[in-house]
């Protein structure tokens, strides 16, 4: 993998990844057809972990 500052291979869970953006944390999932995120009540899908860091980075941050 792609050294992304973003997503890296989680430590608990074999075959999945975790992705950071603004204080929030996605599980990533390898799908049929490319990569899921799930967190923070959001589903995002992108092809590849390239893109997908890159639509982490889009994801509006926590305000209180």
């Amino acid at each position: 993998m792609k050294n992304l500052h973003n997503i890296e291979k989680s430590a608990f869970r074999g075959h999945e990844y975790t992705g950071y953006a603004h204080g929030l944390v996605f599980r990533i999932l390898r799908v049929k057809h490319g990569w899921v995120a799930v967190g923070n009540g959001q589903h995002i899908e992108r092809p590849t972990l390239a893109l997908m860091s890159v639509a982490l980075e889009n994801v509006l941050p926590v305000t209180a």
